[in-house]
């Protein structure tokens, strides 16, 4: 593998991946086996502890509408046809009364099944709340009776309570078919009990119509002799005005006075218009003389004056001829004179005549008028007097008859009720009464056991999907190349041998696994060496324990066994190299040989069985940064790499001290190690960015300590030699 580049990798697009959760499974099927294993044999053991029990049904017809042997309407008022009606009448039958009356009929008060404290109970929690209680009752004597009835009172409700918790009633849809299921210990109460729901309701319904009509019938007759005495005081008032009034009834009381109301109006309007017409007359005739008065219509037209008017004409025109030939004196001249001056005497006599005649006329019409007006509204008040008389007579008569109406219906429906108080109707009839169940409904043992195994099973895998999906750590190469985006140098598994990790773990038989893997990080060491002439390789990790020691110390000797290498232990705080390989802690090293001049000869230590040279921390130094700082160490790494093939050095965890990334700012490059299940993804690219953050290169990551069972889905590791013809892949 080659050097990153200097930027830290991010997540790609996310993709469920099937075959991961498969793998995911098939690693943790053990523990899901014995998960499901373990609820399916707890769900066995309870099944089958429990009591079985058995389902009655009966089937009931409830009637939309009940034909009833008379026509007379019902008392009790329920329109069946609206749509809530039948599911009233099964929250009915569910009801509490249908249940007092099922348990006081078959006194299942006596029966432990539905009276829990009848059960006796047994074992210490039973025993210390028996004493409990009787204590109890000892400092309360005072209230023993209001708490016994209480508790009486209790007792009834949990019965009932226990009761309906049994009973199940259903509509069969598209039917008026009601089932009642009624599930219990003992099949044949079962059957009896769903009967027994079915009689219950059936009488139900009947005794509260019958209570209805009985409570309406009861009411109807106190209510009667109430409206009769009602009717009597109002025809008693009725009578009372038609004496005090002196009227019979209401027939022609007002028609005569309104006819006669009428008339005078139009006698008041006819004198009125002759009264307006002559004072017209008068004021004309009053205002002109006596020559133009003939002029008038109303004088001229009349006989006299006509005839009058003609004599004085024609005397007139006698006058005029005999004055041709007569002087003024002349006796026949003065005759036609006298003649003509007396039928004009006649005209103005008569004239004055018929202007009194008006004038009289006119005063006749006027008292006419008046009296006429005073006869209108002395009638008109004579009328409304009569109006007002007649509403109250009609008042009084709409009360009369009003309670006379309300005393026929109540005395007619008395007579109903009463007629049909003691006949009973059934709303509902059975079409099948239930009969004694041969199987146990309850528990479906087969059904719960598979749900129990199949829940346990599906429970347990999503457990484990959902633990992969909130871990944050390294479970596997595919996870880490998913998220990471990078190929890891290696994969070095869980050592089989749980106890201390010793230098020749490499060279153990018992773990061929761990060897190859080795061997597999060593090669990808190598590709890249060769490409950039590399000889050094530091090995750190993000925090301690993760490996990284156990790592630089296989890895070299894995070098070891091609080249000559070197294995420096560079973790000046906490050193554990020289321990591993059987050295005493004391031994001589890099701080000995920088700060003390020891012989660099003599602070290198060779392996034997590995042929690893070895150059141990040596003392322990307070300032370890400022040595590995030091030009002096940079010295000491020049020297010995022009000694050696190749250099492995151990450094200390990245994230606690700074040490690492002084000794691979000063070779160039890195190597990071990341322990399976352990090492969080933003734990391991923080230390990523740390090193690409000054320039140094990372050379990749070694994935350790991944579980065998994860291994196996990684890499195959086998050998393949004349003993043991076996693939193995690395």
């Amino acid at each position: 593998m080659h050097g990153l580049d200097n930027s830290i990798p991010q997540n790609e697009e996310k993709v469920i991946d099937v075959g991961k959760y498969i793998t995911l499974v098939k690693r943790n099927w053990l523990k899901i086996s014995l998960f499901t294993l373990l609820v399916t044999i707890v769900t066995a053991l309870f099944v089958f502890s429990l009591t079985p029990k058995y389902t009655a049904t009966a089937t009931l017809l409830i009637e939309p509408q009940v034909k009833s042997a008379v026509s007379f309407e019902d008392v009790v008022g329920i329109d069946t046809t609206q749509k809530g009606y039948f599911a009233t009448q099964i929250e009915i039958m569910k009801s509490r009364q249908v249940a007092q009356r099922v348990i006081d009929r078959l006194h299942l008060e006596q029966n432990p099944e539905f009276n829990s404290s009848l059960v006796e109970k047994t074992g210490i929690i039973a025993g210390i709340k028996s004493g409990f209680n009787s204590l109890i009752s000892l400092l309360s004597s005072k209230k023993e009776a209001a708490s016994d009835e209480a508790r009486q009172e209790r007792i009834r409700q949990g019965i009932i309570s226990t009761f309906l918790s049994k009973l199940d009633v259903t509509a069969i849809d598209g039917t008026q078919l009601v089932n009642v299921n009624f599930t219990s210990k003992d099949p044949e109460l079962a059957a009896t009990i769903a009967n027994t729901v079915g009689e219950a309701f059936i009488a139900s319904n009947m005794d509260a119509r019958l209570d209805a009509t009985q409570q309406a019938s009861s009411w109807i007759s106190s209510r009667l002799q109430t409206l009769k005495d009602e009717l009597k005081q109002s025809e008693d008032k009725l009578t009372d005005f038609l004496r005090k009034e002196k009227l019979i009834d209401d027939s022609g009381i007002d028609s005569q006075t309104s006819s006669l109301i009428s008339e005078l109006t139009i006698r008041l309007n006819q004198i009125r218009d002759r009264r307006i017409e002559l004072q017209s007359a008068y004021q004309t005739l009053s205002a002109r003389d006596a020559n133009s008065l003939v002029t008038i219509p109303e004088i001229s037209k009349h006989p006299q004056v006509i005839s009058l008017r003609n004599v004085l004409a024609e005397s007139q025109k006698e006058v005029n001829e005999l004055a041709k030939r007569y002087g003024p004196k002349h006796e026949r001249m003065q005759a036609a004179i006298a003649k003509r001056d007396s039928a004009r005497n006649e005209l103005n006599q008569l004239i004055s005549q018929l202007i009194n005649g008006v004038k009289k006329e006119l005063e006749s019409t006027q008292n006419q008028e008046k009296l006429i007006a005073e006869e209108l509204n002395n009638k008109v008040a004579e009328f409304q007097d009569i109006s007002v008389k007649k509403r109250e007579y009609q008042s009084l008569s709409r009360e009369v008859d009003t309670n006379r109406n309300i005393l026929n219906v109540f005395l007619n429906r008395y007579k109903e009720t009463a007629a049909t108080s003691d006949y009973k109707t059934e709303y509902a009839r059975f079409t099948d009464k239930a009969e004694i169940p041969q199987k146990a409904s309850k528990p479906n043992k087969k059904m719960m056991l598979v749900a129990a195994f199949m829940g346990a099973l599906f429970f347990a895998i999503a457990v484990i999907i959902l633990i992969d999906i909130l871990r944050n750590t390294i479970t596997s190469v595919k996870q880490f190349e998913e998220r990471m985006g990078l190929v890891p140098l290696g994969a070095i598994p869980q050592l089989k041998n749980k106890g201390k990790i010793t230098s020749d773990v490499f060279f153990d038989n018992k773990e061929p696994q761990f060897g190859e893997s080795i061997r597999a990080v060593r090669t990808a060491l190598t590709l890249s060496s060769m490409q950039n002439g590399r000889k050094t390789l530091a090995i750190t990790s993000s925090l301690q324990g993760e490996g990284k020691t156990t790592t630089a110390i296989n890895v070299a000797q894995a070098f070891a066994q091609m080249e000559n290498v070197l294995l420096i232990d560079c973790d000046l705080r906490k050193p554990a190299v020289a321990e591993r390989f059987g050295f005493s802690k004391y031994q001589q090293g890099i701080t000995n040989h920088i700060l003390m001049g020891a012989d660099l000869n003599q602070c290198i230590i060779k392996d034997k069985p590995s042929g690893l040279n070895i150059l141990p921390a040596g003392m322990l130094t307070p300032n370890p940064q400022e040595l590995l700082s030091s030009k002096a160490f940079k010295n000491l790494l020049d020297t010995l790499v022009a000694q050696y093939d190749r250099i492995v050095i151990d450094t200390p965890p990245t994230l606690l001290v700074n040490d690492s990334l002084i000794v691979s700012k000063a070779i160039g490059h890195i190597a990071i190690v990341a322990k399976a299940d352990s090492t969080r993804f933003a734990t391991l690219k923080n230390t990523m960015a740390r090193f690409i953050s000054h320039e140094v290169s990372i050379d990749g990551v070694i994935i350790n300590q991944l579980k065998s069972s994860a291994m196996a889905n990684e890499y195959v590791y086998g050998s393949y030699d004349a003993k043991n013809d076996k693939l193995g892949t690395v």
